[in-house]
C-alpha cells in the first residue's frame, strides 16, 4: 500500500475529511459513499447486519483478541480450513483473527445461515480431496490458490442432483436443499464473510486509511496482487 501524499495544500488529516469507525462500518456494509470505495458486503449476508452494529462487531474483536480464544461454533479442523482460506482469499487474515471473528458472528446467526456456510466450507474440502487427495488446509499453497482461481472462475448457479458437500454437522433446525450451488457460489459465501471481517478489524481498517480515529475521505488503493478478491 502506498503512503498517502504529503504535499499540496489539502490537510489530508483534518478531523472534518475523516470518518469514524461507525461510519466505516455502515460504508462497508453498503459497500459506497462520497468519494470512498470499500469492498460490499451483500444486505443479505449475515455479515451485514453484523457491520451495522459497532459495539457488536467491538465486542467480538476484543473477545477475538482473547489469549485463550477456542472457537465456539466451529470445530478444530473447520476453523483451520477458514483461517488457511481467510488467509488465501485476502492475505493478512490471519494477523486480522479473521477466522476467529467469523466464528463469533456465527453462534449468533440463524441455523440456515450456520448451515449455507458449513456447506460452502465443506466445498473446499471435497475439492482440495478431489484434486489433490487431502483437506483444503493441508494441501500447499500453490495448490490452495489454484483450487480457489478454478472456484472465482467457475459459473454461478445451482447443481441438481448432487448432495451437500458438508459431511459435518449441520444446524438440526435448518432447512436441507436439493439442489446445491456450484462452487462459484460457495468461494462468494465464504469470500463475503472473510471481506467483511477482515476489513472490519483494526488490521483492515488501517489498510484502508483509518488512523485510529477516523478514516480519509480520500486515500490511495490498496491492492492484495495475490488475493482472490
Amino acid at each position: 500500500m502506498k503512503n498517502a501524499s504529503k504535499g499540496g495544500g489539502t490537510d489530508r488529516q483534518s478531523s472534518d475529511r475523516g470518518l469514524p469507525r461507525r461510519e466505516i462500518l455502515k460504508r462497508l456494509a453498503g459497500g459506497a459513499g462520497a468519494g470512498l470505495v470499500l469492498p460490499a458486503v451483500a444486505s443479505s449476508h449475515p455479515m451485514h447486519k453484523h457491520l451495522l452494529e459497532p459495539a457488536a462487531v467491538r465486542a467480538s474483536a476484543a473477545k477475538a483478541a482473547d489469549p485463550e480464544w477456542k472457537p465456539e461454533f466451529l470445530d478444530d479442523h473447520q476453523n483451520d480450513t477458514l483461517a488457511a482460506l481467510a488467509e488465501r482469499i485476502v492475505p493478512g487474515s490471519a494477523k486480522a483473527q479473521s477466522n476467529r471473528f467469523i466464528d463469533l458472528v456465527l453462534t449468533v446467526s440463524s441455523q440456515d445461515d450456520q448451515r449455507k456456510f458449513l456447506v460452502a466450507l465443506g466445498a473446499f474440502d471435497s475439492l482440495a480431496i478431489e484434486r489433490f487427495g487431502h483437506p483444503f488446509k493441508e494441501v500447499t499453497e500453490s495448490e490452495q490458490n489454484d483450487l480457489l482461481t478454478e472456484a472465482s472462475g467457475a459459473k454461478s448457479g445451482h447443481v441438481e442432483g448432487q448432495e451437500d458437500f458438508a459431511w459435518f454437522a449441520i444446524p438440526s433446525g435448518a432447512q436441507h436443499q436439493s439442489a446445491v450451488d456450484s462452487i462459484r457460489d460457495y468461494f462468494d459465501e465464504i469470500k463475503q464473510w472473510v471481506v467483511g471481517a477482515y476489513y472490519s478489524s483494526e488490521v483492515g481498517m488501517r489498510e484502508l486509511g483509518w488512523t485510529g480515529n477516523v478514516m480519509f475521505e480520500s486515500f490511495p488503493g490498496c491492492e492484495h496482487p495475490e488475493s482472490h478478491t
